[in-house]
């Protein structure tokens, strides 16, 4: 690791708000913010929410570096009192519906700003990282034979492109217009991440969205076919190691970096992984392709909200260059479908997904199930 990291990596005083600390990316934020010496407070909406709370209080050393507070994206008198004394914000908290709607852009946009304005009034805060995604970069245009990079930005003006997109294209270019307003020499430093699809082992029970769609590729009756859509794909641990190099690295500050693992993926191949390693669990899972007019027919009539989704990125395949997060933040990118297999397997312990046999069988030779990927259940699990 370079000067750049190493300047403010030893820091142990240094307190790290986490915003919706309980989510997915989040959570795994925390996790690791904890496992390399930082103290963290961190957001959720209510404290009466055990299942919520408890997530976060079972990771290790959370007894003694971890705080939560009450703080809503939607109330503005939350925030002052959420950055007093900190270092370091992680703004994570945004709406991930399947299907969003104006609120969610309402959510965001003025959630983020929420967050920016406390943080520009506390004279402790040095820098924030703040979660965006690639739909703020390639959303909006068509795919054909273009790489989008960082200096892309979705297409509000495109009829190709949805609500979720526009929440976190409009979200972003006001927390870049609102920093630019602050002046230079007393604001906080701010760096924008853009992960793509998150996959990759859960740490609590919620059914996040890309939980809800790999569970629902475990069953062909709710995943009877395979549209033609790419994603880029990025493992949550590499998301959450992305935010920590960010915030520590003083030669990203101001800059917009893309988090994906290359290439992109197609729904087909993702369904091929599944289908490998869990055919001989039990798991009916389809690997039938569905063209794309069929798609689109589909979403119309049955109203399948993930289907509706989808429809905007039916076609060709999806090419980004994330070389800017491999020279600033030095990233290695895990093996997606590592993180795939990982990721049901952890969303079976926490009873996301229903085991359809006894492993403890199939551990002891009677099924043979880790064949087609070599992970071994035991170490695939560790880091859950």
């Amino acid at each position: 690791m370079n000067d750049a990291f190493d300047s403010l990596k030893n820091n142990e005083k240094c307190v790290v708000l986490v915003t919706g600390a309980s989510g997915y990316i989040a959570l795994h934020c925390v996790q690791q913010l904890l496992e390399n010496g930082y103290t963290v407070r961190g957001t959720v909406r209510s404290l009466q929410n055990s299942s919520k709370v408890s997530s976060l209080r079972d990771l290790k050393h959370s007894s003694e570096r971890l705080e939560l507070v009450e703080a809503d994206l939607e109330c503005p008198d939350h925030w002052p009192r959420a950055v007093e004394g900190c270092t370091y914000i992680m703004h994570i908290a945004s709406p991930w519906p399947i299907v969003a709607d104006e609120r969610t852009i309402e959510i965001a946009k003025g959630g983020t700003l929420n967050v920016l304005k406390a943080a520009a009034q506390c004279c402790t805060i040095r820098k924030i990282v703040l979660t965006s995604s690639t739909a703020a970069i390639n959303d909006g245009h068509r795919n054909d034979a273009q790489v989008f990079d960082e200096n892309c930005w979705g297409n509000l003006d495109s009829k190709r492109i949805g609500n979720y997109s526009r929440s976190k294209i409009i979200a972003e270019r006001a927390a870049w217009d609102f920093w630019k307003s602050l002046p230079e020499a007393s604001r906080f430093q701010l760096t924008v991440l853009n992960p793509s699809f998150v996959v990759g082992p859960v740490l609590s029970d919620q059914r996040h969205g890309s939980a809800k769609i790999i569970k629902r590729m475990m069953d062909y009756h709710t995943f009877p076919a395979a549209p033609k859509v790419s994603l880029g794909m990025v493992d949550v641990r590499d998301v959450a190691r992305a935010h920590i190099r960010a915030m520590e690295c003083s030669n990203c500050n101001g800059e917009r970096i893309m988090i994906t693992a290359t290439p992109s993926v197609w729904f087909s191949q993702l369904t091929t992984w599944l289908y490998d390693e869990f055919k001989n669990q039990g798991f009916l899972i389809s690997r039938v392709r569905t063209p794309n007019w069929l798609a689109k027919f589909y979403a119309k009539v049955t109203c399948d909200p993930h289907f509706e989704a989808v429809k905007y990125r039916l076609g060709p395949k999806l090419h980004f260059d994330n070389s800017k997060s491999v020279q600033l933040l030095q990233m290695e990118y895990m093996p997606i479908r590592k993180s795939i297999i990982d990721m049901v397997y952890s969303m079976m312990d926490y009873g996301i997904i229903v085991r359809k046999q006894n492993l403890e069988k199939m551990k002891n030779g009677d099924c043979k199930i880790a064949n087609c990927t070599n992970i071994d259940i035991n170490e695939s699990s560790k880091s859950y």
